[in-house]
Protein backbone atom coordinates (compact mmCIF):
# COMPACT_ATOMS: atom_id res chain seq x y z
CA UNK A 1 0.00 0.00 0.00
CA UNK A 2 1.31 3.95 -1.20
CA UNK A 3 -0.02 5.78 1.91
CA UNK A 4 0.09 9.58 -0.04
CA UNK A 5 -2.95 11.78 1.46
CA UNK A 6 -3.28 15.09 1.72
CA UNK A 7 -1.73 16.68 4.60
CA UNK A 8 -0.40 19.96 6.10
CA UNK A 9 1.10 21.01 9.24
CA UNK A 10 -0.44 23.15 11.72
CA UNK A 11 0.67 24.90 14.75
CA UNK A 12 0.32 27.26 18.21
CA UNK A 13 2.12 28.04 21.10
CA UNK A 14 0.32 27.49 24.67
CA UNK A 15 -0.41 30.30 26.27
CA UNK A 16 -0.15 28.74 29.64
CA UNK A 17 3.22 26.70 29.33
CA UNK A 18 4.83 28.94 26.15
CA UNK A 19 5.86 25.24 24.51
CA UNK A 20 5.39 25.84 20.36
CA UNK A 21 2.96 22.44 19.46
CA UNK A 22 3.15 20.93 16.23
CA UNK A 23 1.40 18.09 14.44
CA UNK A 24 0.87 16.77 10.84
CA UNK A 25 -2.71 17.34 9.92
CA UNK A 26 -3.87 14.29 7.17
CA UNK A 27 -7.44 14.11 5.24
CA UNK A 28 -8.68 11.11 6.86
CA UNK A 29 -7.96 12.55 10.45
CA UNK A 30 -10.58 14.75 9.81
CA UNK A 31 -13.44 12.07 9.37
CA UNK A 32 -13.54 12.00 12.77
CA UNK A 33 -15.66 14.26 14.59
CA UNK A 34 -13.10 15.99 16.38
CA UNK A 35 -8.97 16.16 16.06
CA UNK A 36 -7.45 17.58 19.31
CA UNK A 37 -4.03 18.54 19.93
CA UNK A 38 -2.84 19.30 22.88
CA UNK A 39 -0.04 21.11 24.93
CA UNK A 40 1.96 18.21 27.08
CA UNK A 41 1.33 20.42 29.75
CA UNK A 42 -2.38 19.60 29.76
CA UNK A 43 -3.71 23.35 29.70
CA UNK A 44 -4.33 23.76 26.44
CA UNK A 45 -5.57 22.58 23.64
CA UNK A 46 -6.30 23.41 19.56
CA UNK A 47 -9.32 21.40 17.81
CA UNK A 48 -10.02 21.02 14.22
CA UNK A 49 -13.61 19.81 12.76
CA UNK A 50 -14.60 19.27 9.37
CA UNK A 51 -18.00 21.09 9.34
CA UNK A 52 -21.38 20.04 6.94
CA UNK A 53 -20.70 22.07 4.36
CA UNK A 54 -17.06 20.81 4.34
CA UNK A 55 -14.81 23.45 5.72
CA UNK A 56 -12.53 23.84 8.52
CA UNK A 57 -13.62 24.60 11.82
CA UNK A 58 -10.55 25.82 14.25
CA UNK A 59 -10.46 26.89 17.46
CA UNK A 60 -6.94 28.36 19.11
CA UNK A 61 -6.12 29.58 22.15
CA UNK A 62 -4.33 32.72 22.15
CA UNK A 63 -1.22 34.03 24.21
CA UNK A 64 -2.53 37.78 24.01
CA UNK A 65 -6.18 37.81 25.22
CA UNK A 66 -5.97 34.19 27.11
CA UNK A 67 -9.87 32.71 25.27
CA UNK A 68 -9.92 30.55 22.37
CA UNK A 69 -10.33 32.30 19.05
CA UNK A 70 -12.75 30.21 16.12
CA UNK A 71 -11.96 30.29 12.41
CA UNK A 72 -14.02 28.56 9.71
CA UNK A 73 -11.76 28.47 5.98
CA UNK A 74 -11.93 26.07 3.06
CA UNK A 75 -10.74 22.18 2.97
CA UNK A 76 -8.60 23.65 -0.12
CA UNK A 77 -7.05 26.31 1.47
CA UNK A 78 -6.16 24.23 4.53
CA UNK A 79 -4.39 21.82 2.49
CA UNK A 80 -3.05 24.34 -0.26
CA UNK A 81 0.85 23.63 1.89
CA UNK A 82 1.36 27.47 1.57
CA UNK A 83 1.96 29.12 4.53
CA UNK A 84 -1.03 31.32 5.96
CA UNK A 85 -1.87 32.64 10.13
CA UNK A 86 -4.60 33.03 11.67
CA UNK A 87 -4.31 36.23 13.93
CA UNK A 88 -5.65 36.91 17.25
CA UNK A 89 -8.72 39.67 16.51
CA UNK A 90 -7.84 42.22 18.99
CA UNK A 91 -3.90 42.84 19.11
CA UNK A 92 -3.47 41.06 15.60
CA UNK A 93 -0.81 38.84 16.53
CA UNK A 94 -0.50 35.30 14.53
CA UNK A 95 -1.40 32.51 16.99
CA UNK A 96 -2.15 29.77 14.36
CA UNK A 97 0.26 28.70 11.25
CA UNK A 98 -0.66 26.38 8.84
CA UNK A 99 1.65 25.06 5.63
CA UNK A 100 4.72 23.42 5.17
CA UNK A 101 6.23 22.19 7.90
CA UNK A 102 9.99 24.53 7.71
CA UNK A 103 7.79 27.36 6.78
CA UNK A 104 5.57 26.92 10.01
CA UNK A 105 8.54 26.56 12.03
CA UNK A 106 10.01 29.71 10.57
CA UNK A 107 6.94 31.84 11.18
CA UNK A 108 6.50 30.70 14.80
CA UNK A 109 10.02 32.13 15.43
CA UNK A 110 9.07 35.71 13.81
CA UNK A 111 5.59 35.42 15.88
CA UNK A 112 7.97 35.46 18.86
CA UNK A 113 10.80 37.81 17.82
CA UNK A 114 7.73 40.29 17.39
CA UNK A 115 5.72 39.48 20.65
CA UNK A 116 8.80 39.83 22.68
CA UNK A 117 9.80 43.02 21.16
CA UNK A 118 6.36 44.90 21.78
CA UNK A 119 6.70 43.47 25.49
CA UNK A 120 9.99 44.59 25.89
CA UNK A 121 8.96 47.98 24.90
CA UNK A 122 6.24 47.60 26.87
CA UNK A 123 8.56 47.27 29.90
CA UNK A 124 7.10 43.46 30.60
CA UNK A 125 9.11 41.43 33.56
CA UNK A 126 10.50 38.05 33.66
CA UNK A 127 11.15 38.18 29.52
CA UNK A 128 13.97 35.82 30.11
CA UNK A 129 11.69 33.29 30.92
CA UNK A 130 9.47 34.06 28.20
CA UNK A 131 12.90 33.86 25.95
CA UNK A 132 12.90 30.03 27.27
CA UNK A 133 9.73 29.34 26.89
CA UNK A 134 9.53 30.03 23.10
CA UNK A 135 12.76 27.89 22.87
CA UNK A 136 10.33 24.99 23.06
CA UNK A 137 8.71 23.25 20.70
CA UNK A 138 6.50 19.79 20.84
CA UNK A 139 5.94 17.48 17.90
CA UNK A 140 2.91 15.94 18.46
CA UNK A 141 2.22 12.35 16.43
CA UNK A 142 -1.37 11.80 17.52
CA UNK A 143 -2.64 13.37 14.11
CA UNK A 144 -0.34 11.65 11.74
CA UNK A 145 -0.74 8.69 13.38
CA UNK A 146 -4.45 8.80 13.21
CA UNK A 147 -4.43 9.58 9.40
CA UNK A 148 -2.16 6.35 8.96
CA UNK A 149 -4.87 4.17 10.56
CA UNK A 150 -7.58 5.97 9.23
CA UNK A 151 -6.05 5.28 5.62
CA UNK A 152 -5.50 2.13 6.08
CA UNK A 153 -9.15 0.68 7.41
CA UNK A 154 -10.49 2.73 4.64
CA UNK A 155 -7.94 0.66 1.61
CA UNK A 156 -8.73 -2.35 4.29
CA UNK A 157 -12.41 -1.97 3.95
CA UNK A 158 -12.42 -1.60 0.26
CA UNK A 159 -10.90 -4.80 0.37
CA UNK A 160 -13.08 -6.58 1.96
CA UNK A 161 -10.17 -7.38 4.11
CA UNK A 162 -11.98 -7.00 7.41
CA UNK A 163 -13.32 -9.49 9.51
CA UNK A 164 -16.25 -9.54 12.57
CA UNK A 165 -18.68 -11.42 13.89
CA UNK A 166 -21.69 -10.81 11.66
CA UNK A 167 -21.71 -10.73 8.09
CA UNK A 168 -22.02 -7.22 6.97
CA UNK A 169 -19.83 -5.34 9.14
CA UNK A 170 -19.35 -0.97 9.76
CA UNK A 171 -16.80 -0.33 10.70
CA UNK A 172 -15.15 2.88 12.57
CA UNK A 173 -12.57 3.52 14.97
CA UNK A 174 -12.17 5.52 18.40
CA UNK A 175 -8.62 6.93 19.60
CA UNK A 176 -7.27 6.70 22.49
CA UNK A 177 -4.17 8.06 24.17
CA UNK A 178 -2.41 5.24 23.03
CA UNK A 179 -4.41 2.91 20.87
CA UNK A 180 -7.05 3.16 18.39
CA UNK A 181 -9.75 0.61 18.34
CA UNK A 182 -10.97 -0.74 15.17
CA UNK A 183 -14.78 -1.30 15.75
CA UNK A 184 -17.82 -2.78 13.97
CA UNK A 185 -21.06 -0.83 15.01
CA UNK A 186 -23.26 -4.16 14.34
CA UNK A 187 -21.99 -6.61 16.58
CA UNK A 188 -19.51 -4.89 18.76
CA UNK A 189 -16.34 -6.81 17.44
CA UNK A 190 -13.12 -4.70 17.81
CA UNK A 191 -9.33 -4.97 17.92
CA UNK A 192 -7.19 -2.18 19.52
CA UNK A 193 -3.97 -1.19 17.56
CA UNK A 194 -0.79 0.37 19.45
CA UNK A 195 -0.21 3.79 18.51
CA UNK A 196 2.20 4.36 21.29
CA UNK A 197 5.14 5.71 18.17
CA UNK A 198 4.89 6.45 14.89
CA UNK A 199 7.11 3.67 14.23
CA UNK A 200 3.79 1.27 15.49
CA UNK A 201 1.52 2.90 13.45
CA UNK A 202 3.68 2.19 10.18
CA UNK A 203 4.03 -1.01 11.09
CA UNK A 204 -0.01 -1.32 10.74
CA UNK A 205 1.00 -1.13 6.84
CA UNK A 206 1.82 -3.75 6.05
CA UNK A 207 -1.00 -6.26 7.27
CA UNK A 208 -3.22 -7.55 5.09
CA UNK A 209 -5.94 -8.52 6.86
CA UNK A 210 -7.75 -7.03 10.03
CA UNK A 211 -9.58 -9.61 12.33
CA UNK A 212 -11.81 -8.03 14.97
CA UNK A 213 -13.21 -10.21 18.10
Amino acid sequence: MILKPNETTVAYRCPDCGCGVKSIVGIFSLSADLLKLKCPCGSSSMTIKRTNDDKIRISVPCMVCRRDHEFVISKELFFKNELFELPCSLSGFSLCFIGNGDDVSSAIDRADEELYKVLKEAGAENLDIFKAQQEKTEEIPVAQIYDIVRFILKELEEEHAIRCNCSEGEYDIELFDDAVCVYCKNCGAKQLISTASISEAQAFLEIDELILK
